[in-house]
């Protein structure tokens, strides 16, 4: 069944968030007569060039500092320095000197005598051991300072303690092995490489303080709950027995084995977030040595930064590109513009490249939908139009820098109408969902219609709001209009369209997974807005389509919107009226679909408001758009990292 009119559509139907954006869309109108608003639907870093052969480190490379528990001095901590790996995630890194070992007042130095694998290649400091100022060894103190490219490395003191291994810990667990080993794939060099410059956001690396000076001045970093996870490593690190067994014993995953040291106690908090966060609060003591700290428990362990900046301004749709840099729709220019919409650059370190106004011009209007294809071209979605396509909405293309490359209005053949969303494939391709007329469109690279002329999924589509593509090149649309929820699958030639009822109501995001094996392609989740559900559908290799599960719950699932999958098959969802995001183990997992997150949620501390759309970048951190507040969350190396940009279904890089 088809919708009757532009003036019926709703995307979210009777609910508290589209009377707020209704609202929002009355002050927007009345600058246009006969406006019709559909309310809303549902989103450089370090390194450099690596050299062919290894070479010096620069040569007033001298590096010294000194090792901290706390802040007293440890006395013959063992110091050694390491290049990251690039044979696998967790392991391959290489000892670059022997090890040398602090004085009385915890000083270290290393000469500038080694080798670097290459100038860009990551490096960091482990101190192991040593007497924190109690008479005697500690043998569970290990901890970590994360120092950057090699080749970029010099005579600046660096500071190793509690502090600076959170920061470096929480940054960089998706590439953390055992004994602190950090190595990536050796296609995911730009990733590791931004999560090593989050380390430098988080912490100043030469004052082991709180927050870092490559935080750009838009940021809002969570210095006291990087103090309050210092401090209770510090409990261990000064006041070894007893501190030492409870932290262990808290910081304990379920199944697994318990750490012997403070590095490994720290990266199985960073990965299990939710557990044992009372337990490990309770380590705090009104004597902790750094300060200020929360006053009570949080509700997680994540580390979240907040950004704004850049134009942003009501985000919606957000992606990524191969560089980490954040992409964003943004619906409104400024309240005096309300009928433009402009789109928003970030570096991965959240650092604005767009101007205060956003990049603009091409049709932008009223845009939610982007995505970012595989030559780093910038695709966004028009709701509406002026002078051309009847007013029915275009497609707006920009470079990497911006500029726009689809003309003056954007594109709209194939079909477009009210086009909300959009995905890229890898053949370079990409889809529309059109919720003017429920139907598809699928553009090639340089916008030359794929689905004829009106369009493909005629009479099966029902108000799509969200797409995605799999491993075949099928686009899958989310039917919020559906009665009973649905998905509906396109070939790329649009001469198959089988729709699924996922069971869930008013599925409002959409995504797929890369997990395969034994007759699988993957698989496709939805984010089902009036039900507080998630969907899961397994494909087979055969174009077979089967409902796993027609709705898990749990986690803080409320009302949720926008949906993405992981380097490692998990699923995170936005939830736009709890102001939240969920956690659900995956397809790849032993318990698909079971909550990772607590009952209320992760982020319940993390300034989120109407969190609209979910995007995974190749360092694994956790990007979230604020509609309600025009800004975007970094929830820093919470996830498996994801190749980017993403076009098809997620996959580790």
């Amino acid at each position: 069944m088809k919708h009757k009119s532009r003036s019926a559509r709703r995307i979210f139907g009777k609910n508290a968030q589209a009377k707020r954006i209704e609202e929002r869309a009355a002050r927007a109108c009345a600058f246009r007569i006969g406006c019709c608003f559909a309310v809303l639907i549902g989103l450089s870093g370090c390194g450099g060039s690596s050299s062919s052969r290894p070479i010096p480190p620069p040569q007033n490379a001298l590096i010294a500092g000194k090792v901290l528990g706390g802040q007293q001095p440890v006395q013959n901590s063992e110091i050694q320095l390491y290049a990251a790996g690039s044979s696998g995630y967790g392991r391959g890194e290489q000892l670059l000197t022997p090890p040398v070992y602090t004085d009385s007042n915890g000083d270290f130095s290393i000469s500038g005598d080694f080798t670097c694998p290459s100038a860009s290649t990551p490096v960091y400091l482990i101190s192991s051991g040593g007497d924190p100022g109690i008479g005697a060894n500690n043998p569970a103190i290990e901890m970590m300072a994360a120092l950057g490219p090699c080749g970029s490395l010099g005579s600046t003191p660096i500071v190793v303690n509690e502090v600076t291994t959170v920061a470096s810990v929480w940054a960089l667990a998706p590439f953390l092995g055992v004994g602190g080993k950090i190595g990536t794939s050796a296609g995911n060099a730009k990733g590791l490489a931004n999560a090593f410059a989050s380390v430098n956001s988080l912490v100043d690396i030469s004052k082991g303080a709180a927050p870092g000076p490559g935080a750009p001045q838009n940021a809002v970093v969570p210095a006291k709950k990087i103090y309050t996870l210092a401090d209770i490593l510090a409990a261990c690190v000064n006041a070894p027995g007893e501190t030492c067994k409870a932290l262990f014993k808290a910081a304990t995953p379920s199944g697994g084995a318990a750490p012997a040291n403070t590095l490994d106690a720290a990266v199985n908090i960073a990965r299990n977030p939710a557990a044992n966060i009372a337990a490990l609060f309770d380590l705090l003591t009104p004597q902790s040595p750094f300060q200020p700290t929360l006053n009570s428990a949080p509700p997680d362990w994540l580390l979240a930064l907040n950004f704004s900046g850049g134009g942003l301004n009501s985000p919606g749709s957000i992606a990524l590109d191969a560089q980490g840099n954040v992409w964003a729709a943004n619906y409104f220019i400024s309240p005096t513009d309300p009928l433009d919409a402009s789109v928003s650059e970030l570096s991965n370190t959240g650092q604005p490249i767009s101007p205060d106004g956003g990049f603009t011009g091409g049709g932008l209007s009223e845009s939610y939908g982007l995505t970012v294809d595989a030559n780093g071209s910038v695709w966004t979605t028009n709701e509406a139009s002026q002078q051309v396509n009847g007013q029915h909405g275009t497609v707006t293309v920009m470079n990497s820098a911006g500029q726009v490359t689809s003309g003056p209005a954007g594109y709209f053949g194939g079909g477009v109408d009210f086009p909300v969303a959009i995905a890229a494939d890898t053949d370079g391709s990409v889809w529309t969902a059109n919720y003017g007329d429920s139907t598809a469109t699928r553009l090639s690279a340089s916008g030359a219609a794929l689905s004829g002329s009106s369009g493909f999924g005629d009479n099966e589509l029902l108000g799509p709001v969200a797409v995605a593509i799999d491993a075949a090149h099928n686009a899958w649309f989310a039917n919020q209009s559906s009665e009973s929820g649905s998905v509906t699958g396109i070939s790329p030639n649009g001469s198959q369209v089988t729709t699924i009822d996922c069971g869930g109501e008013e599925p409002s995001g959409i995504a797929t997974d890369a997990v395969t094996g034994g007759g699988l392609l993957g698989h496709v989740w939805t984010a089902n807005f009036a039900s507080s559900t998630v969907s899961e559908i397994e494909l087979g290799t055969d174009g077979s389509a089967t409902v796993v599960s027609t709705g898990y719950t749990g986690g803080g699932l409320d009302h949720p919107n926008g949906i993405a999958v992981d380097g490692a098959g998990s699923v995170w969802v936005t939830n736009f009226k709890s102001t939240t995001i969920t956690e659900l183990r995956g397809a790849a997992s032993a318990t698909p679909g079971k909550a990772a997150s607590p009952a209320g949620g992760f982020g319940q501390d993390a300034q989120l408001l109407e969190p609209y759309a979910v995007a995974i970048d190749a360092a694994g951190s956790v990007w979230v758009s604020n509609f309600g507040l025009s800004t975007l969350t970094e929830f820093v190396g919470a996830a498996v990292p994801v190749k980017t940009p993403l076009t098809g279904p997620a996959g580790l890089p």
